[in-house]
């Protein structure tokens, strides 16, 4: 009888492994309980991103960690109807069958502007949302005076430049770029690990979504509050300053109803990587705050 039990929890650990990749696009490890906590990584990143964050941030917590369909091996959907629209339906649709409580909402990069994206969507869903270095509107962080139409040129050529590069020279790009977002070298090693496990159609698809989408008026419909905890060190050699960054920062956030917004000294792009005690610090301060 022993064995048999043993052997129907198995098959019934399996069967909801199995459901909930069927369900679900992105992948989910599951770590600790208590309150949910929702872990979502940037561009072409692994949900593994956060290893350190939840191993430093409190024990009491349930962490959704996730990894978005398309990036570091994971499959790739569809893009008939868009990348960034159908993944925050679909996490939309995770926390209301999966969670019984409002979750918080911690994103980097990409899964930043998810989180704001949902926070508009559904602004009774979450509890409080964490943004990992960016914006309501990227664009607008290299040119204050970018409009979607103004844009739209550069966001098509970019598209179309990702998708037709070698995998040769797209690797060469990464090693290029990772290290201008990265400090430690393994950590640089192992996001081009990821980039190049990442479906090619999958990255320029939400490049460009990300360059076109303007959300600076809609985050006025967030009702909940909200850390901005972003970067300039990785881009000083190019005149960028911490106060340049923030002020950036600022203007993108102004109608929004509750936010905080602070910057790292030394982090990068990655800044969870980069200075994990104080992001951490950081976040468990706005956590606290806000309870």
């Amino acid at each position: 009888m022993r064995k048999l039990a043993i052997v129907i929890v198995a098959l019934f650990i399996q069967t909801s492994i199995l459901s909930q990749s069927e369900t679900y696009s992105f992948n989910v490890e599951l770590k600790g309980s208590g309150d949910p906590v929702i872990l979502i990584p940037g561009l072409a990143s692994s949900g593994k991103v956060w290893e350190q964050t939840t191993e430093l941030l409190d024990k009491n917590y349930e962490y959704h960690i996730l990894t978005l369909a398309g990036f570091a091996n994971q499959k790739p959907i569809s893009l008939e109807n868009g990348y960034l629209p159908c993944i925050e339906k679909e996490i939309i649709r995770y926390i209301k069958n999966e969670l019984k409580t409002k979750p918080i909402l911690i994103g980097h990069s990409l899964g930043g502007f998810l989180s704001l994206l949902i926070a508009i969507s559904e602004p009774t869903l979450l509890k409080e949302i964490v943004i990992v270095d960016s914006y309501p509107f990227m664009a607008a962080a290299y040119n204050p005076n970018a409009s979607v139409d103004s844009i739209l040129p550069q966001a098509q050529q970019t598209r179309e430049m990702i998708i037709s590069t070698s995998d040769s020279l797209f690797m060469q790009q990464q090693k290029l770029t990772l290290p201008t977002m990265i400090t430690d070298s393994e950590n640089i090693s192992t996001a081009i690990e990821w980039s190049l496990q990442s479906d090619r159609e999958t990255i320029a698809q939400a490049i460009y979504e990300l360059m076109t989408t303007d959300l600076r008026d809609e985050i006025e419909r967030i009702k909940i509050p909200i850390l901005v905890v972003g970067s300039w060190y990785g881009a000083k050699n190019y005149g960028i300053t911490k106060e340049l960054v923030k002020n950036n920062y600022e203007n993108q956030f102004s109608k929004s109803k509750d936010y905080k917004i602070e910057i790292a000294e030394t982090a990068k792009h990655y800044i969870m990587w980069d200075e994990p005690t104080w992001f951490v610090k950081s976040v468990k301060s706005f956590i606290n705050g806000a309870k």
